[in-house]
């Protein structure tokens, strides 16, 4: 049995495997390193002492590189294709030349070691893993592969979703301080909770505020796929109505009355000016859930206007909700004391006698 390295016609180099078995020569690529080679050829001598190689290579060992191109191509539909795209490109630089079939578990386990020594968050590495997952599985289903090796790793451990939010006043400071044709977009981000990607794609088809009982927003383009509708205060009503007559076809524009493409400028400068720092766009999507829970709010309504599928999404806020009724009963503080219940029957026996002295 041997391994060896083996320049390719792109300029890379392959590790081949090679061993000979009751007169059969097995000869193929290993993998990308020394290590990825030697435990290929562990696999497969095993297989075939079993008899099991056959059976296993009735499926087209496919190269990773390959598939990862198909893989690619028939998403390029999807709305994560741009996070496909970079997950596959970290996933390629590791497994670069591996075939499906030779990918183990403990190579996977690998990844998420190399990934770690470089300081990538476990959310990104878990997206990385997801990404992975997906093509083994579209993999089986197209006949390229047999299993699905990131069945038995253990997804990283995540972080509490981000929370941020802004006070009211910090809110105000921040919409004073931006441009006039960034003011709209913020505002409907806080009093709608609407991701940015829903708000520069709104059309005048989905806005409904004529001749209707409970003005709303229709929304189709979201990021579950699932139409939903979120309700108008009149704040909102009338800045829909100020941006009628700027495009024909959608609501929000920029300073050249075209649609707009990135708020990362006019967001960045309002920052700045307004003193605002560590905060996102779509922290302003947590302001809005916030302030909408603090005032009293449900969770089961919140879930609906932001379009979450799960009640998880939204426990997050639970706590608001909490402080938000510790602050009405701390309201009662002192109504029922001693001392009050004192003056109240002191009050009540002076109006009593003033009554008895009034003559009629």
């Amino acid at each position: 049995m041997s391994v060896y390295p083996k320049k390719r016609s792109d300029g890379t180099t392959a590790w081949y495997y090679y061993f000979c078995y009751q007169g059969k020569r097995y000869r193929a690529v290993g993998g990308a390193t020394k290590t990825q080679a030697l435990r290929t050829q562990e696999k497969v001598r095993s297989q075939v002492i079993n008899g099991q190689y056959e059976l296993e290579n009735e499926i087209v060992d496919e190269r990773i590189n390959d598939f990862a191109k198909t893989f690619l191509e028939r998403r390029q539909y999807l709305k994560s294709i741009k996070r496909d795209v970079t997950s596959v490109r970290h996933l390629l630089h590791f497994f670069n030349e591996r075939t499906l079939g030779s990918i183990e578990s403990s190579d996977i386990e690998d990844y998420m070691s190399y990934r770690k020594s470089y300081r990538v968050s476990n959310s990104t590495i878990n997206r990385e893993l997801t990404c992975l997952k997906r093509m083994y599985n579209l993999a089986i289903r197209w006949k390229k592969a047999k299993r699905n090796p990131v069945n038995d790793i253990d997804f990283l451990r995540e972080p509490p979703g981000r929370t941020r939010f802004l006070t009211s006043q910090e809110a105000q400071l921040l919409l004073d301080c931006c441009s006039k044709s960034f003011y709209p977009i913020v505002f409907t981000a806080l009093n709608t909770g609407m991701r940015l990607s829903e708000i520069l794609t709104l059309t005048w088809s989905g806005v409904h505020i004529d001749s209707v009982i409970s003005p709303f927003i229709e929304l189709s383009q979201t990021k579950n796929n699932k139409k939903r509708a979120i309700p108008l205060n009149d704040e909102m009503i009338e800045l829909l109505k100020g941006q009628k007559g700027k495009h024909e076809k959608f609501v929000f524009v920029g300073s050249h009355g075209k649609p707009v493409k990135s708020v990362r400028k006019p967001f960045q400068t309002a920052l700045r000016k307004s003193g605002i720092v560590d905060f996102r766009f779509h922290d302003l999507r947590h302001t809005f859930a916030s302030h909408f829970v603090m005032q009293g709010g449900d969770l089961l309504t919140l879930k609906e206007i932001l379009g979450h599928s799960s009640m998880e999404m939204v426990e997050r806020y639970a706590h608001l909700a909490q402080a938000h009724k510790l602050k009405q009963v701390n309201n009662l503080k002192g109504l029922f004391s001693q001392r009050h219940l004192n003056a109240t029957c002191d009050n009540v026996v002076g109006l009593a006698a003033k009554i008895g002295n009034v003559s009629y």
